[in-house]
């Protein structure tokens, strides 16, 4: 069995997440995705929401795809080694801070929401503030 046919089968079983939601998902393919523009000589599609495609200038490597809650590398061209690795890399150092941050932008969004409500209701009264900051700096100058 070659490397080709080894890496397929992550494409018949994957890597189990744990992800909870659809839209964790969403974000942790977003994720996945800036990780990998940050790789040189590589070319990132994001083809929807939950695959992308990675490639070189010459050929296509592998698309990368959550589904379920289970991420699956589809090899598309001849060596998608340097994508298993990478994808590797990723879930081996950035698994657990991605869900981190996910769970803390769920905590904090309620927050965040609340604020801008109250701050588009509450109008400001800024205009005066601004005039009185400009005649302050003429009057320095």
């Amino acid at each position: 069995m070659d490397l080709i046919s080894k890496i397929e089968d992550l494409k018949n079983f994957g890597i189990d997440l744990k992800l909870t939601s659809k839209e964790m998902e969403v974000f942790y393919m977003k994720s996945m995705y800036f990780f990998f523009q940050q790789k040189q000589n590589l070319h990132i599609v994001q083809l929807n929401d939950l695959e992308i495609e990675v490639s070189t200038d010459l050929d296509p490597l592998a698309s990368v795809i959550i589904e379920d809650s289970v991420l699956k590398i589809v090899p598309l061209g001849d060596n998608p080694y340097a994508v298993l690795m990478d994808v590797l890399e990723f879930v081996a150092n950035m698994h657990k801070p991605t869900v981190a941050l996910w769970s803390e932008l769920q905590e904090g969004g309620e927050e965040l929401a609340n604020k801008i409500n109250n701050e588009l209701e509450e109008p400001s009264d800024n205009s005066d503030d601004e005039e009185d900051s400009d005649s302050d700096d003429m009057e320095w100058i």
